[in-house]
């Protein structure tokens, strides 16, 4: 079983214990168009994004004006009753391990649609808002590439490893929510009718209902459909590539 490093993650557990369809947003002056979720690698953020949540480096950067480009994502964190916005991206093509800044938008409406190719431009800032202590607030948000591709009232492929699973422990433990919401999300299946985090072993898992025999245990796949009492149901399935 591969360690669990993630802050939001950990966070959202320590929370457990205590207690709509995309649009085209602002695409931006001459963006691109991109049909696929864009594949950010970055050394120096993920080396970055450690040292402030691990090594509690986080007030040396506190009031500095910072740029990131990454992929844009957002979840809805229902223990709140709040969308989180984050710019994200791998540290390498293994993509086991990510980064992500939480942000605040100067202006939500104009955000693009998630899966984006982004440059977010604020100022870093601790706030206990924050899901995990920090966020860069009066963000100005770039769009270099719009995604064209399908949207769903939640699009988990649009979203790092880590922050898929922030969704679906909100999904697990605040259903309510979510019901009725058509969603997309990726990841490997561990039985029949069960969906793990695609890169770490017990992590989360998740039941879910489709019409199309499951593939082999351990088979990375892509899921759409509905939420339903804290399940994923009516799914199309397809094996990633």
């Amino acid at each position: 079983m591969k360690k669990l490093c993630f802050p939001l993650s950990l966070l959202l557990m320590v929370l457990l214990l205590s207690g709509c369809s995309g649009t085209n947003g602002n695409p931006g002056k001459g963006a691109a168009a991109t049909d696929s979720v864009p594949v950010i690698l970055n050394q120096a953020e993920y080396l970055l994004y450690q040292n402030i949540f691990y090594n509690k480096y986080g007030p040396e950067y506190e009031g500095q004006d910072v740029t990131k480009r990454g992929v844009f994502a957002k979840i809805h964190d229902a223990f709140s009753d709040r969308d989180r916005y984050y710019v994200w991206g791998y540290l390498d093509n293994t993509k086991c391990c990510d980064w992500q800044w939480e942000f605040v938008p100067k202006d939500a409406k104009s955000l693009p649609v998630p899966g984006s190719l982004v440059v977010v431009k604020g100022v870093f800032r601790a706030n206990d808002d924050a899901l995990d202590g920090y966020w860069i607030t009066d963000a100005a948000v770039e769009t270099e590439a719009a995604y064209t591709g399908a949207q769903n009232d939640i699009n988990m492929l649009a979203m790092s490893c880590t922050l898929e699973r922030v969704q679906i422990l909100n999904i697990l433990y605040k259903p309510e929510a979510f019901e009725g919401k058509s969603f997309n999300a990726y990841g490997r299946i561990a039985g029949t009718d069960t969906l793990e985090d695609p890169y770490y072993s017990g992590s989360w898992q998740i039941p879910f209902t489709s019409g199309t025999e499951s593939p082999a245990i351990g088979t990375l796949v892509v899921l759409r459909g509905t939420v339903k009492g804290a399940a994923l149901t009516d799914c199309a399935l397809s094996v990633m590539q």
